[in-house]
């Protein structure tokens, strides 16, 4: 009596070591042209559908790994630019009293590099088709939590400041004057501790020089946090 044969099975899982179980679904996990859904990780049929499946899973797995050296670039940087931010943020020269505090920061980076970090993020100002599109000068305002969330990514964390109080108010003291009052003008003193946040970016390069401007806007949190305009 004849006897079906049954097609070849492969295991993924003898040919190399698995993800780890956090990622193992998400990246193992494919699906075949009639709809049904396969696992890498289990034992898969040798089939002409199957193959052609795999073959492009692997093509797009290639150009996953093709862009990884780029996108590890690209987070070294923005690393720098928030850490920069974060300890200027705590700095004594930026007093948070009530309002917001503009940081300004300038890097140098070549145009590849500059690219990499803000091409496709923010709101390009200029050069555009209708505002100086022969510009050497490029600016682009990051002006909504969407803009920043995208720009810092993963690295966009809890900010810190310091509160401190207002310089300038005249306050008497004894021994000097008519009378043995004389008059002062008191001195900002920290107060303590205040989460910011990162209201607004604007950034503005010159091809010429490499020359980066980045201009933060950092709010003190009130509870509610930031309010965008």
């Amino acid at each position: 009596m004849a006897t079906t044969k049954e097609p070849r099975r492969l295991c993924i899982s003898q040919l190399s070591s698995p993800p780890s179980t956090k990622r193992r679904q998400e990246e193992t996990q494919f699906a075949l042209a009639n709809g049904d859904e396969l696992d890498l990780m289990s034992s898969l049929p040798l089939t002409a559908e199957v193959l052609e499946a795999l073959k492009t899973r692997i093509i797009e797995l290639e150009d996953e790994l093709a862009q990884q050296p780029e996108e590890k670039k690209r987070n070294m940087q923005v690393k720098k630019v928030f850490d920069r931010l974060k300890k200027e943020c705590k700095s004594d020269a930026v007093k948070f009293q009530g309002g917001p505090k503009t940081i300004k920061m300038d890097e140098v980076y070549s145009e590849a590099e500059f690219d990499l970090l803000f091409k496709g993020k923010g709101h390009l100002i200029q050069p555009t088709l209708t505002n100086k599109p022969k510009s050497v000068v490029t600016i682009i305002h990051f002006n909504s939590q969407a803009h920043i969330d995208a720009f810092f990514g993963d690295e966009l964390k809890p900010l810190k400041g310091n509160i401190w109080s207002r310089g300038g108010v005249p306050q008497r003291t004894f021994g000097a004057g008519f009378g043995g009052f004389g008059s002062t003008f008191s001195k900002s003193q920290k107060i303590g501790a205040v989460d910011v946040a990162i209201s607004s970016l604007e950034v503005n390069y010159s091809k010429n020089n490499m020359k980066c401007t980045l201009k933060f806007e950092v709010t003190q949190l009130r509870g509610g946090g930031v309010v965008w305009i």
